[in-house]
């Protein structure tokens, strides 16, 4: 059942492991949820941003499974110079699987809005300039969606999974924008299964490093300084086991100094997740 993906699953200890039965359920629930949520909205038609990772893929796919591939439209939105070519070749790959009508397919470059704003943006000296641009370019790819799901009457496809919430691993009015988010309350390695389960994700978008793509050679993991997989199994057991960082410590094998480093690195997501601060009088 399950494909090769970037994640052993082999490594994950048993209360993040998918079985088939699982995932088959968490499939069907999604695929009712959005239903029922687009019937109760009175909307028909989605958008969804695909980067020719897996985090789009997977949302796509529900979307797709949800509403029927003439009701989804799929957007690429490449800052050209950056956004390699294989990532758009993965792009359309999960499309022609998804049997995506050409008319439905789109391609937007950003270059020309996000240049014309960094322009007159840069001239402000302070912070860093690469982390200020990506986050343009992922705000500019925002825009882009909700104006075009305006013009199509449709509702914008979320692809934030639960592990890059809790870290604040997004942009702030950006890739975290949504009108529905399909796949929040799944943990990147559960996430990763899940894909692994769905036929129509090619094996190119299962197997690559999770990147959001802002700039050259950028990887997720090495710019957080921590990786999913112990990411996963620390977070989850706070949350979800409901374990003490020593226990988890001992009962995974993984050092304090790394629980620490992660639960700092979480620190960022609980200050991203209170924003916007409402005055209380």
């Amino acid at each position: 059942m399950f494909r090769k993906t970037y994640f052993n699953f082999g490594k994950l200890p048993s209360h993040l492991r998918l079985k088939e039965g699982e995932i088959k359920k968490i499939v069907g629930k999604k695929i009712k949820e959005i239903r029922e949520y687009f019937k109760k909205s009175g909307f028909k038609k989605a958008v969804i941003g695909v980067s020719g990772g897996l985090d789009s893929a997977v949302s796509a796919t529900l979307t797709v499974r949800a509403l029927g591939t003439k009701n989804v439209y799929i957007i690429r939105l490449p800052y050209r110079g950056i956004t390699s070519q294989n990532s758009l070749n993965d792009a359309e790959k999960l499309a022609i699987n998804l049997k995506t009508p050409k008319k439905n397919f789109i391609t937007i470059p950003i270059n020309s809005p996000v240049n014309s704003s960094w322009k007159i943006l840069k001239k402000f000296k302070g912070g860093s300039e690469k982390i200020r641009k990506g986050n343009l370019m992922a705000r500019e790819r925002m825009k882009t969606l909700f104006d075009f799901s305006s013009a199509k009457r449709a509702i914008v496809m979320g692809t934030e999974d639960k592990t890059e919430e809790e870290l604040g691993y997004f942009t702030l009015w950006g890739d975290q924008a949504s009108g529905i988010e399909p796949i929040k309350n799944l943990w990147k390695t559960q996430l990763y299964q899940l894909a692994g389960y769905l036929k129509e994700i090619p094996e190119e978008i299962l197997n690559k490093a999770p990147s959001p793509n802002l700039w050259k050679g950028q990887k997720a993991e090495e710019e957080m300084g921590v990786n999913y997989l112990e990411t996963d199994v620390v977070l989850s057991s706070l949350k979800d086991l409901k374990i003490s960082k020593k226990e988890i410590s001992k009962r995974f094998k993984i050092s304090k100094k790394k629980i620490e480093k992660i639960l700092k690195r979480k620190k960022i997501g609980e200050i991203k997740k209170s924003i916007p601060y409402i005055l209380k009088n």
